[in-house]
């Protein structure tokens, strides 16, 4: 490592945002970063300088798999991020800068380190597609190997939908959406699968089009691995939180899907461990819903199913499913009338002889016809006698002469639209009834949901009420039990914190971690919960009291995390 005080640009930048920083400023004027500002000891320092070349700024974030900087190319004169190798469940940093690692997990952490590297490469190698942030430069330093890629600035897509009121329109996001679908098709073909798309992995640059960022190994987004999973509530697939279960091209579909949902609705679709295992938990407010097109409603539908083998498959099938609709208008605005103005126009002008003719032709035609007219009605007059007789031959002899269409107005029987009374819903659960066919053919729709006391799903109110008359085929809104706002806490003794956390916070709880020690259960493993069995509020605060201590003993190994027997709710 090469020390701040030697590097030649000292003082000119500033470490959190790589902006020029004027000489005599304590803090910088646009992000706000001191100049004394630096990273914790587990990463970094600031100013450290990789490659000789690449300086090392604000730790941004910290992945699973890595550690993620702010830096600055000294050689393009650009900021750039930086992506360091630093599982640091199986390594931690020594005083030099360097990795260990540590004791036992030498075996995962090439496993993983080998993953990283192919990863990488295989980024380096999408260069070509704009809409992802990729890989420009690979190198190995400090026993671990980093990555280096062009700083992605614009704002975030979570940024820009609270900024709009928070949420687009589809014919506002469908340009924004659909060049990175075409992205998403190239790196599943090459192999990478992102696992991580949300709001805040997408920027909208300066040009107004979508960025993805956040690229980890697959492993760094399951929790079923040895390195500290990095998941998205709301955006993360539900498999992504399980066992034994494969992710894959169709993990990703989830988290596109999830995202538009979130872009077009305003809100993301619930917790993934929460969600009803028949997927039927995507309730849309009902003003949105009457604005949603019908086909980017059942895409969404299909794209963020529980079961990943009901779910849409492949980005391909997604996008199909989003431009069915707008592909079939512009195959119709392709197809041009032959009775259309634009033919009228492009035809060429008639000649004026022929008009003149077919004028003349027409005259004469009218005069003929009234002159006949007018000598019928006088033979009628002078021979009276030729029209006397049978009333009904005289009748069938003016019916076959007199042809011309009359223009008198014909009267129409206007028929009432039949009423019926509307059932009485309140009281039955949604979820029984959904599929009923009711009198009249009534649909049911889901207005929206509300904590109460009544079992989940159970009808609390419905428009219009019961008994009121309503036409064939009317919608009843109906208003339904999301369950108790208070959820009872579980005691999840015994587990290891990383689990026991990850389910907490997806029921809606904030976990806090104290360490204890303890001679009961070894280091990292849960041995108490402060508020077991009681009914908290979402959001409320969970304590997990966690051993820091490693006990001895001689019992058999036990195969980790297997050994975790339980079921994450689906």
């Amino acid at each position: 490592m090469i020390p701040m005080s030697e590097y030649k640009d000292k003082g000119r930048l500033c470490m959190g945002c790589m902006n020029p920083l004027p000489e005599g400023r304590h803090e910088c004027g646009i992000c706000g970063y001191p100049t004394n500002g630096n990273n914790e000891p587990l990463f970094l320092p600031v100013g450290t300088v990789l490659s000789e070349r690449y300086l090392v700024g604000k730790l941004l974030e910290q992945t699973g798999d890595a550690a993620v900087y702010i830096g600055f190319d000294n050689v393009l004169k650009s900021p750039i991020t930086i992506r360091e190798f630093f599982p640091d469940t199986l390594a931690e940093r020594m005083p030099n800068g360097s990795l260990r690692i540590i004791g036992g997990c030498e075996t995962p952490f090439r496993d993983y380190y080998e993953k990283f590297r192919i990863h990488a490469r295989a980024l380096a190698r999408m260069r070509e597609l704009t809409v992802i942030v990729a890989v420009y430069d690979i190198f190995e330093q400090n026993q671990t190997a980093y990555t280096v890629s062009e700083y992605s600035e614009g704002i975030t897509l979570e940024v820009r939908l609270k900024q709009l009121g928070g949420r687009m329109k589809w014919d506002e996001a469908r340009p924004l959406f659909m060049p990175l679908l075409s992205a998403l098709i190239s790196l599943h073909t090459a192999g990478v699968t992102h696992l991580g798309i949300s709001p805040q992995n997408l920027v909208i640059g300066s040009d107004g089009k979508l960025r993805l960022q956040g690229f980890c190994i697959t492993d760094a987004r399951r929790v079923s691995t040895d390195l500290r999973p990095r998941l998205t509530s709301g955006y993360s697939a539900p498999e992504q939180y399980g066992f034994g279960r494969d992710v894959g091209v169709w993990s990703d579909v989830y988290g596109l899907a999830a995202t538009v949902f979130r872009t077009l609705t305003g809100n993301p679709p619930p917790e993934a461990p929460r969600r009803a295992k028949d997927s039927n938990d995507l309730f849309v407010p009902s003003d949105i819903a009457a604005e949603l097109p019908d086909y980017i409603a059942a895409a969404l539908f299909n794209g963020l199913q529980v079961d990943p083998e009901n779910r849409t498959r492949t980005i391909d099938s997604f996008r199909d499913q989003l431009s069915t609709a707008p592909a079939v208008s512009r195959l119709r605005q392709d197809e041009v009338p032959e009775n259309s103005e634009t033919d009228e126009e492009d035809a060429p002008p008639p000649d004026k002889k022929n008009s003149r003719t077919k004028y003349a032709v027409l005259i004469v035609l009218a005069v003929f016809i009234f002159l006949l007219l007018a000598a019928g009605t006088v033979i009628l007059i002078l021979l009276p006698d030729l029209t006397s007789g049978n009333n009904d031959k005289s009748q069938a002899s003016g019916s076959t002469i007199i042809t011309i269409p009359t223009t008198a107005p014909t009267t129409q029987r206007i028929n009432q639209p039949e009423k019926f009374a509307t059932p009485d819903l309140v009281g039955k659960n949604y979820y029984d009834i959904r599929e009923d066919t009711l009198i009249g053919k009534m649909k049911i729709a889901v207005e929206y949901m509300q904590y109460s006391n009544r079992p989940k799903g159970e009808i609390l109110n419905q428009t219009p009420s019961a008994e009121t008359g309503a036409v064939e085929g009317a919608t009843i809104k109906v208003v339904i039990s999301a369950g108790p706002e208070k959820i009872t806490v579980p005691d999840v003794s015994g587990w290891h914190s990383d689990q026991a956390k990850l389910y907490l916070e997806a029921l809606g709880f904030r976990v806090t971690i104290m360490p204890v020690v303890s001679d009961t259960v070894d280091k990292d493993m849960v041995e108490s919960v402060q508020e077991a069995g009681n009914q908290l509020e979402v959001g409320s605060k969970v304590t997990l009291r966690v051993s820091e201590t490693t006990l001895t003993t001689t019992a058999a190994p036990t195969t980790q995390p297997t050994e975790y027997e339980f079921q994450w709710p689906f």
